[in-house]
């Protein structure tokens, strides 16, 4: 796994859970890429033998030049989180917004807004997997979203009278380490709450819509979904999500 900054990840985790149980000969472990780095070390780590590899912040937008291939998903996203060497390349999928797709309900008559807060790799995965099922979507970020599905409007401005059917949180706000986020769009009873965070997993933003009867999405289950979905890539066929599941389940409290 490539990204920067790298070492709270839980992806090795779970991955090597399921390789051993699986009886697998294979490792995944994390590596910190700079984005300047990443055209040398994915060219080290093929030549390793590497197969698969995983993208995290904020790579996922800049390997885009370096895939032979491209998914339907990366695509409609401009981001991949998955690639694996096929035919003398790297082919990019994006399981971030598989995992998602298979979650969000598609958009009822008369509630279609959607806000998806942040501009990196998960929100553009965010907004296309919203187009995908019929939302408008709106883009909430401290400086204009380029190539991100949806309107745009500035940090805060989320119509604080009008509570959201849909809001997801893409953004590292509220994860350990990191800064606070305590201006939280407004929600309801039957309104999806999304956090891409998993550490910790009920976030502020989490309690705050469980607090006002929405639906949560929490970032532990996106993320054993995504990383199930890698594997089809790589294996030809899912991960074993009981273990992965199993193997996170001390961080979930």
């Amino acid at each position: 796994m490539f990204g920067h900054p790298i070492g709270h990840s839980l992806s090795p985790v779970m991955h090597n859970a399921a390789f051993a149980a699986e009886g697998m000969h294979a490792t995944y472990f994390p590596v910190d890429v700079k984005p300047a780095e990443l055209p040398i070390r994915l060219e080290a780590f093929r030549q390793l033998g590497g197969r698969g590899v995983n993208l995290t912040r904020p790579l996922k937008e800049l390997v885009l030049p370096h895939l032979a291939g491209r998914s339907w998903w990366v695509e409609q996203t401009g981001a991949a989180n998955t690639l694996t060497w096929l035919d003398g390349g790297w082919q990019g999928d994006n399981t971030d917004a598989q995992a998602l797709a298979a979650m969000l309900p598609a958009a009822a008559p008369g509630r279609e807004r959607a806000l998806v807060v942040g501009a990196g790799g998960v929100a553009r995965a965010s907004a296309a997997v919203l187009a995908a099922k019929r939302y408008r979507v709106t883009v909430a970020s401290r400086h204009p979203a380029q190539g991100l599905a949806g309107d745009w409007v500035g940090w805060g401005q989320w119509e604080a009278k009008t509570p959201w059917p849909v809001v997801i949180n893409a953004t590292p706000l509220g994860q350990a380490g990191e800064s606070a986020w305590r201006d939280f769009p407004p929600v309801e009873s039957g309104s999806v709450a999304i956090d891409w965070v998993y550490h910790p997993v009920q976030t502020a933003f989490l309690q705050y819509a469980a607090r006002h009867g929405a639906e949560l999405i929490d970032g532990l289950r996106l993320l054993v979904a995504q990383a199930s979905l890698s594997w089809v890539g790589w294996f030809g066929r899912t991960g074993p999500v009981a273990i992965m599941d199993k193997a996170v389940e001390p961080w979930r409290y």
